[in-house]
């Protein structure tokens, strides 16, 4: 009875142990390919640019791949990789992760505390919409990544300049201001005509409601037309982000030689406190 009854107890704990966390690929570059999305030259390419970045900025930019999170969430996952590597500089904590999962369909794009001001969580998930995700939804990884790493490293270091929108957006914008503005003066007369009708005498009342109809109209067209330009400026002013900010400015990179800065399982040790953005395609 007692034997089974541990049998049982054991078995239940088994149960309800939750399973083992996903483990982080061991470092071995700054390219950790593990879900195997990009050619052989296109890798060595990204890295020797990631590699020239490191050097002109001390910034330490990193790309993992898998094929599944196995359940893991996103984010949890990525800062666990991030300050595992120990991307960035101690202190300067000025480290980017790229984590591809195309199993899952994610990207995420983790920044360390001293580029958060340049590499902002708007940037991020502006790289990610306009860059990378339309590139992974035709089946084009190699292209989503390249094109994704270039887009972080000129933000970082202030080169990066977005895709043009398409030019119906902008004169969608224009056109909608125009007729706001032509249909509050419609309403404004037919207002304040209505209003002349109820005035009493015929001459008296068809002056007033012309009068009214101008001032009324006009009125309520330029308040309309002051409230469009208000909100579109604020909107453009939250479209274009913060200015600028310099990158770290650090020389040397993560050590001499092909991979002697990967030497003790990371790089120089940066801090991570949840920063950038994650996207799905």
């Amino acid at each position: 009875m007692l034997p089974a009854l541990l049998l049982a107890v054991v078995a239940l704990g088994g149960a309800a142990s939750p399973a083992a966390a996903l483990e982080v690929p061991p470092l071995t570059g700054r390219i950790v390919d593990a879900a195997h999305l990009l050619p052989a030259d296109l890798a060595a390419s990204l890295s020797a640019d990631l590699a020239a970045h490191a050097a002109r900025t001390g910034n330490q930019v990193a790309l993992l791949t898998l094929p599944s999170l196995e359940g893991e969430p996103l984010e949890e996952f990525s800062h666990r990789v991030a300050t595992a590597w120990k991307l960035g500089q101690k202190g300067t904590d000025n480290g980017v992760l790229m984590l591809v999962v195309p199993g899952d369909r994610k990207v995420r794009i983790e920044v360390g505390y001293g580029l958060e001001g340049t590499l902002t969580d708007a940037k991020s998930a502006h790289i990610i919409r306009e860059e990378m995700a339309p590139r992974f939804r035709s089946g084009d990884f190699s292209g989503g990544i390249s094109a994704g790493l270039k887009a972080v490293l000129g933000t970082i270091e202030g080169t990066y300049s977005p895709p043009e929108r398409k030019r119906g957006s902008a004169g969608s914008a224009g056109d909608n201001t125009w007729g706001i503005f032509f249909l509050a003066l419609v309403v404004g007369i037919l207002t304040a005509a209505f209003v002349g009708r109820h005035w009493k005498g015929s001459s008296i009342g068809s002056t007033m409601a012309f009068v009214l109809a101008l001032s009324s109209g006009w009125l309520l067209a330029i308040a309309a037309a002051v409230i469009v330009l208000v909100v579109t400026l604020a909107l453009a002013g939250l479209s274009g982000g913060g200015g600028r900010s310099s990158s770290s400015g650090l020389g040397g990179g993560w050590g001499e030689g092909s991979f002697g800065e990967f030497s003790g399982g990371g790089f120089g040790g940066g801090d991570f406190g949840g920063g950038g953005a994650s996207g799905s395609w």
